[in-house]
């Protein structure tokens, strides 16, 4: 599991819970979650989704807690790439950034990302999906088996509030939720880019 690192500190069950209350609050903000090349009769992903962009501060609490995000991510970057010293010299451009779009995603029981996937695609999305290197999950809150499972690694990582998992996005670590039937289930998700975070910054304002 030398790719798949698992991070749990005081900071991150603060942004956790900060995230799940903002969640909470803003149904106004709610929407059908989407999850390319699904079949709307046989969606993949079945949740209730906040997209959340860090650029924007048109809502002051959304960009809040966007930012609340980006820093607790990015903390977990830096730690991650710390103990993978070689990560950061052979990845393309020497450099990574937390992409600023991040969702809120909450499961109701029996609802997950049931399908086997991978992060990394060649879709032309403003994501700039094809130059993903990592993915990221937070746990907003506890789910009793209910976190992720990689395919290839026969490995689980637990659902416990306030645990950051960041691993490859690519085909080598396929991953899926495990799916409760007894609990609801609310992450914050996104992914780690290569590049420079000013650089898609500025792709964002040509958009």
């Amino acid at each position: 599991m030398r790719l798949i690192g698992t991070y749990s500190n005081a900071g991150l069950q603060a942004t956790a819970d900060a995230a799940l209350a903002f969640y909470e609050r803003r149904p106004d903000l709610h929407t059908s979650g989407l999850s390319f090349g699904d079949d709307p009769s046989n969606p993949r992903k079945v949740s209730t989704d906040i997209s959340l962009v860090w650029v924007d501060r048109s809502d002051p609490e959304a960009f809040g807690i966007s930012d609340l995000l980006m820093r607790a991510v990015s903390a977990g970057l830096n730690q991650y790439l710390k103990e993978r010293e070689l990560f950061s010299q052979v990845t393309p451009e020497g450099s990574l950034f937390v992409v600023p779009l991040f969702n809120l995603q909450r499961y109701a029981p029996g609802e997950g990302f049931k399908a086997w996937h991978a992060d990394w695609s060649t879709a032309d999305d403003i994501t700039q999906p094809i130059r993903r290197v990592l993915a990221w999950i937070l746990y907003l809150n506890d789910v009793d088996n209910g976190g992720t499972e990689f395919h290839w690694q026969d490995h689980h990582v637990e659902a416990r509030r306030g645990t950051l998992a960041i691993f490859p996005a690519g085909l080598s670590h396929v991953h899926r939720g495990r799916v409760s039937h007894e609990q609801p289930k609310t992450i914050a998700t996104g992914w780690i880019n290569a590049g420079s975070l000013d650089g898609f910054v500025q792709h964002l304002q040509q958009a």
